[in-house]
């Protein structure tokens, strides 16, 4: 049995046309996401860590007619971890409460990976909004599970 990875992280970048779809280029700086339920609501901020490395995501949307989409994306960790997923199914982008803003969604199954994600399974979710001028903030929370005998990190 491989050995569970959960990870949140933010991403912020950028969306860029790319003939019938999108290429969203965006980093993530390691931190944690915190939430808090209160009496008075739910409350949440993101905490970075100054002195911590980031992740980067590369991806292409590719729409299908009916405005669903397919994705392929590189998760970049550095130092030679990659993790590779796809979309299982198709994504979904369409508009929200706020006009200058389009909500997207996906989930990803892990398709491959180098150094600490070879041989992973897992899935992420995906949960994003575009700005009407390409800013792109990217919410993912992953469950990854690294191969069996990978020595993590704690």
């Amino acid at each position: 049995m491989g050995r569970l990875l959960a990870y949140a992280l933010e991403f912020r970048g950028e969306a860029l046309p790319d003939g019938d779809g999108l290429v969203f280029r965006a980093r993530a700086p390691s931190g944690t996401i915190e939430t808090r339920v209160a009496r008075d609501g739910v409350s949440s901020r993101h905490i970075v860590d100054d002195l911590a490395e980031e992740a980067m995501l590369q991806a292409r949307l590719a729409f299908r007619t009916d405005g669903s989409f397919t994705a392929r994306t590189t998760l970049d960790f550095g130092h030679g971890h990659r993790l590779f997923i796809e979309t299982a199914g198709v994504g979904r982008l369409g508009d929200s409460a706020d006009e200058h803003l389009r909500h997207g969604t996906a989930v990803f199954r892990v398709a491959g990976g180098v150094g600490q994600f070879r041989g992973a399974t897992g899935q992420v979710t995906s949960n994003f909004v575009l700005s009407d001028t390409g800013d792109l903030t990217d919410r993912q929370v992953g469950i990854v599970f690294l191969r069996p005998g990978f020595a993590h990190p704690s």
